[in-house]
C-alpha cells in the first residue's frame, strides 16, 4: 500500500514538473522539495510496516547522489533532472513492489538508475515518431528526418532549435547538431523568406529530459529495467 502512494505521488509530480519544463525550461524547486518530504516520511512509516536495509538505502542514494551530480557538472545533465533522481532515490530507498508489478525485473535494485536507463531507452521512440511524420518530406538530409520536422521560416516555434539557418552571406547552411536560434538569425530567416532565398526550413524540438523521464519511470514501476532484461536475453 505505501509504495502505490509513492507511485501516485511521484508520478502526479513528475507530470507536472514536464509540463514546467515543457513550457518555461524551469521546474519550481518546490516540487522537488516536496517530493523529498513526502519520501522520507513514506519512508519512515514503510520502514516499521516492511523494514528493510538501512545501509542499502542510504548507499543507493550516496550512488544516485554523486551520479546525478557527476551527470549535471560533467555531462550537462540538466538541472531539474538531476533533482528529479535524487529525489527519486529519497522517496524509493528500495524497487517499489505492487501485486505482479514489476512484471520483468527490479534491475540492479536502484530504481532511479532503471528509471534513468528506461528514460535513455525510450528517447529514441521520438525519432521513429518524426521519421513516421517525415515520409512526405523530400529534401534534407535523411537524419533531418528522424531528429526534426519543418516549419515556415517566419515561424520558428518556441523551444526549437535550427537544423536549417541563413548566415551573413544569404547562404543556406545546414548541421546536424541543433543551434539554438538568436534575434539576428530569426529576423534573417524571415528576411531570407521575403527574398525567397528559403521558405521552410528544418528544425528540432529540444525536448526536456524530463518527459523522457517520467515515461522511464512509468515502465520501471510497471515493467522494471528494460535495459537488464535485454542484457539478460541476449546473454541467456
Amino acid at each position: 500500500m505505501i509504495d502505490v502512494i509513492k507511485v501516485l505521488i511521484t508520478l502526479a509530480i513528475f507530470l507536472k514538473a514536464s509540463v514546467h519544463d515543457i513550457k518555461e525550461r524551469e521546474v519550481p524547486d518546490e516540487l522537488w522539495i516536496f517530493m523529498v518530504v513526502c519520501g522520507l516520511i513514506l519512508d519512515g512509516i514503510q520502514y516499521f510496516i516492511q523494514p528493510y536495509s538501512l545501509l542499502i538505502a542510504i548507499l543507493q542514494f550516496v550512488i544516485i547522489f554523486a551520479l546525478a551530480n557527476f551527470m549535471f557538472y560533467v555531462a550537462g545533465f540538466g538541472g531539474a533532472d538531476a533533482k528529479a533522481l535524487i529525489a527519486l532515490s529519497v522517496m524509493f530507498p528500495v524497487y517499489p513492489r505492487m501485486g505482479m508489478f514489476p512484471i520483468l525485473n527490479t534491475g540492479i535494485g536502484i530504481f532511479a538508475f532503471s528509471v534513468l536507463s528506461n528514460s535513455v531507452i525510450v528517447a529514441p521512440i521520438l525519432a521513429l515518431m518524426l521519421f513516421i511524420r517525415n515520409l512526405k518530406e523530400r529534401d534534407g538530409k535523411l537524419i533531418y528526418k528522424f531528429i526534426g520536422l519543418k516549419v515556415d521560416a517566419d515561424r520558428i516555434p518556441r523551444f526549437y532549435n535550427l537544423l536549417e539557418y541563413v548566415d551573413e552571406d544569404w547562404k543556406v547552411v545546414r548541421v546536424v547538431r541543433g543551434v539554438e536560434p538568436s534575434n539576428s538569425m530569426l529576423k534573417r530567416l524571415k528576411e531570407a523568406k521575403e527574398k525567397r532565398i528559403i521558405d521552410r526550413v528544418w528544425v528540432t524540438p529540444a525536448l526536456p529530459f524530463l518527459v523522457f523521464m517520467t515515461a522511464g519511470f512509468v515502465i520501471a514501476v510497471v515493467f522494471g529495467d528494460i535495459l537488464v532484461w535485454l542484457m539478460c536475453l541476449i546473454l541467456a
